[in-house]
């Protein structure tokens, strides 16, 4: 089979849980971008997803963190946050290609971490109860750390994407794949609230057309200019990384002030994504 559907997302919080505090017509407009990349991800007929995305302080902490972390479950639960007005899943995970990734990863010089036991925050459940709201494609999540200096190099992501876009091109599954984070933000930190627009579209901008070479070059430095919550992207980068080739297209972008965040969605052309 090949890679059925890609998207980018944003994943703030605000996006649920203080949703009427944006401006009605910028909330309109993500929430519009949102259903278009759910009847987009509906109608490729997708039967599993490989989400690229990361978490809060759920999972890991300063007593342990790895540059990725691929899961292993057989099921996940989220959200952890009871404020996030999502209410509570088990999403059934894949083993099977979960285990593809790991052992793939490892045979090519790629060593991440691996659990079999992880609870998803918004980073995650945010997407998907967008996207996926049914809860009812297994999925792989693949936790970036965006949180604990030194995080991975965007290279690194690119290369680690590569190697899970070989996977999904030849497993027996529709795959699709969701990278989750970002863009511009610093939450909870000196600059909270400071949005880097410019940022925001230079990266999506990159994306667009598939250049990994300029993506590979994005610097620790560059991400942390634009808030802690920019190393988020790296999950976009290693998207990147997998589809290779093709173009994207920004489905929505606001710089929603409220949510203290420069929301983006981006939707993949499946068929050049092969």
């Amino acid at each position: 089979m090949t890679i059925t559907f890609a998207c980018a997302t944003s994943h703030a919080p605000g996006i649920t849980a203080w949703a009427e505090a944006a401006p009605a017509a910028q909330k309109e407009r993500i929430y519009d971008g949102f259903k278009r990349l759910q009847q987009e991800l509906d109608a490729s007929r997708t039967d599993s997803l490989i989400v690229l995305t990361s978490e809060h302080w759920a999972n890991f902490f300063l007593d342990h963190i790895g540059a990725f972390c691929v899961g292993r479950a057989e099921h996940y639960m989220g959200p952890v946050e009871p404020w996030l007005k999502i209410d509570k899943a088990v999403i059934k995970g894949a083993p099977d290609l979960a285990t593809e990734i790991v052992e793939t990863a490892y045979d090519n010089g790629v060593e991440p971490s691996f659990a079999y036991e992880l609870e998803f925050d918004h980073g995650t459940m945010l997407p998907l109860h967008f996207l996926s709201p049914r809860m009812d494609r297994p999925l792989v999540p693949i936790f970036f750390n965006t949180l604990a200096v030194p995080q991975p190099s965007a290279i690194r992501s690119l290369e680690f994407g590569r190697l899970i876009g070989e996977v999904a091109r030849r497993s027996k599954r529709r795959i699709g794949l969701i990278a989750t984070g970002g863009l511009s933000h610093d939450p909870g930190e000196r600059n909270h609230g400071v949005i880097d627009s410019d940022f925001d579209h230079r990266f999506m901008d990159a994306m667009a057309t598939m250049n990994c070479e300029a993506l590979g070059r994005y610097q620790r430095t560059e991400f942390a200019a634009a808030g802690a919550g920019a190393f988020e992207l790296l999950s976009w980068i290693s998207l990147a990384g997998a589809l290779r080739h093709g173009k994207g297209e920004v489905v929505a972008y606001e710089a929603v002030k409220p949510w203290a965040t420069g929301v983006g969605l981006m939707s993949f052309t499946p068929g050049l994504a092969a």
